[in-house]
């Protein structure tokens, strides 16, 4: 059977490890008790570093009954013990953006949209100094990008490694607004008390580091749980969806050593950029029947591990039907409703298949995905992946622009350019 795949998705630092401090979110338990409800701004602490005089910022709030984006003017609100204030320098499209425009990706209203997002750190609420993940203090001015899911720290599913999935889960980009805009459409971001802050690199263009704390965090999150089970050393993997994370995947499994990277796209374009990052084969389920190709090229057995970043029902049966017996399927596509997979668990049990699910990541993962996009930056040209930036207020236009052209990632700048390395279009 031929799968449909169709991918529509400061300081110097080290970055060998994250520490996760079991304090890490005492503030947000906090937060959460009550700060949302605390309406009078004088209930809020200031830190000194908080500008005196308000200043006026600009957001793009995102209507999904008429699925428009309305710019909207914002006093600064004094800022909680723990908040964050971020100026916005850089925001990148995301597919999961691009699905909750089109209205096929539910969403609340007066949501500020983006969550790829890296800015300089404005100031803070509190007399304490806030800290990265890796416990060393923030500083005004300080390049930063942070996770995009914050969990509360203590909950069932926080206290199990699964913090992405917390009861209380905050997600930027993906919130109705409050007091502050909490998403990269918007000259502020202010981020949450908990949230995991980690300091970009120099090395590192504001294009390049965008889409870390979604893109890129969750292919290394793939590959942790990938290698929890299987080998990546010497494997044949296979691809399905070459977007940001297919292309992103193929990038990292060759820098994990992976024997053989397949990759499985219709767009030849992407198929033909897809093999500077590491893809060895690169083939369209226009040319060929996917699976029976595959096990043409593994002698008859399958590959060893499949990933869906695709996310369509054709495309998650393809990664099921290339699968050697004992193989994986790994599925990370599929942010948004589809058809239920036909599958027998007979099929499961005689072929010992292992079938994983990955939804977003947790805080070690980010800090792998900057640590990567360091080390292979220069390798794999990450930067021709972003288009030539839109200003904020030509937002709308953005997202037009990623819909009908498809580039790997749209971007919107807010900075004065000289943290940009871009490919010219």
């Amino acid at each position: 059977m031929a799968c449909n795949p169709d991918d529509v998705e400061h300081q110097p630092t080290s970055y060998a490890c994250a520490v996760e401090s079991p304090t890490l979110h005492e503030s947000l338990r906090k937060y959460w008790s009550g700060v949302r409800d605390l309406t009078p701004l004088g209930l809020f602490v200031t830190s000194p570093l908080e500008r005196t005089a308000s200043m006026t910022r600009h957001a793009f709030l995102f209507d999904p009954e008429s699925r428009s984006l309305a710019k909207q003017a914002f006093d600064d609100a004094a800022l909680a013990d723990g908040e964050v204030r971020i100026r916005v320098t850089f925001c990148t499209i995301c597919g999961s953006d691009l699905h909750t425009y089109t209205g096929r990706r539910s969403a609340p209203p007066q949501c500020v949209l983006g969550h790829e997002i890296v800015g300089l750190v404005d100031g803070w609420g509190g007399t304490d100094i806030p800290t990265d993940v890796f416990e060393q203090p923030l500083s005004i001015g300080q390049r930063v990008t942070w996770a995009m899911a914050v969990g509360c720290g203590s909950c069932f599913y926080c206290t199990r490694g699964l913090s992405q999935k917390c009861e209380s889960l905050f997600k930027y980009g993906h919130e109705s607004i409050r007091q502050h805009p909490t998403g990269g459409l918007a000259e502020s971001c202010v981020l949450i008390p908990g949230t995991p802050v980690i300091p970009i690199p120099d090395s590192i263009p504001d294009a390049v580091a965008c889409p870390a704390n979604c893109a890129t965090a969750t292919v290394a999150a793939a590959l942790r749980l990938t290698r929890q089970t299987h080998a990546i050393e010497h494997a044949s993997a296979m691809i399905v969806g070459a977007g940001m994370l297919g292309i992103t995947a193929a990038a990292q499994l060759a820098e994990a050593g992976a024997r053989s990277i397949i990759v499985v796209d219709r767009d030849a374009k992407r198929l033909q950029l897809v093999q500077r990052f590491g893809a060895t084969t690169i083939l369209s389920p226009d040319d060929c029947d996917i699976p029976q190709q595959i096990k043409q090229l593994t002698e008859g057995r399958g590959v060893d591990i499949a990933f869906d970043f695709a996310g369509f029902l054709p495309a998650v049966e393809c990664c099921l039907e290339s699968i050697r017996i004992g193989g994986l399927a790994l599925l990370a596509g599929s942010t948004f409703p589809s058809d239920p997979l036909q599958l027998s668990p007979e099929t499961i049990l005689r072929r010992m298949l292992t079938i994983r699910g990955l939804h977003n990541y947790i805080t070690e993962d980010l800090v792998e995905a900057v640590r990567f996009l360091e080390a292979a930056q220069i390798k794999y040209p990450f930067a021709e992946l972003v288009s030539q930036p839109y200003p904020l207020d030509q937002a709308e236009q953005a997202f037009e622009f990623a819909l009908a052209e498809r580039p790997i990632r749209a971007a919107i700048q807010l900075g004065d350019g000289s943290q940009l390395d871009l490919a010219t279009e």
